[in-house]
C-alpha cells in the first residue's frame, strides 16, 4: 500500500463518530459553562477531556493495586529450595483436591 493510502486510511479510522448521550440539566450546564469559558472549543472537547481524566484516575487505581500487591511479595530471593517447597505444596494441594473430588 502506498504511503498516501496508508495515511488516508489511518485518518479515516480516527474519524469521529456521533454518539448521543443523556445528561442531567446540571451536567449539561457544566459542559456549557466550560465551553463558554473558552477553555474548550465545544461540548465534545469537554467530554473527551473528562474521559481522559477518568482514564488517568483509573490507571492510578490500578497502579496503587499493583504497588500494594508488589509490597506483599517476599522480600528475599526465591532460592531453588524455596521453589521446590512451593512446588511440593502445590502438588500436595492438587493431590488432596483430586482425592476430595473422587469422594
Amino acid at each position: 500500500m502506498a504511503e498516501g493510502a496508508k495515511l488516508r486510511q489511518a485518518v479515516e479510522s480516527m474519524a469521529a463518530t456521533t454518539m448521543n448521550i443523556s445528561l442531567t440539566p446540571e451536567l449539561r450546564a457544566s459542559i456549557q459553562t466550560r465551553v463558554r469559558s473558552g477553555r474548550y472549543g465545544n461540548a465534545s472537547d469537554v467530554i473527551r477531556a473528562g474521559l481522559r481524566a477518568l482514564d488517568r484516575e483509573e490507571m492510578g487505581e490500578i497502579w496503587r493495586d499493583w504497588e500494594a500487591a508488589k509490597a506483599r511479595l517476599p522480600k528475599d530471593l526465591i532460592t531453588r529450595e524455596i521453589e521446590e517447597d512451593i512446588c511440593a505444596e502445590i502438588r500436595a494441594l492438587r493431590r488432596a483436591e483430586r482425592r476430595k473430588a473422587r469422594v
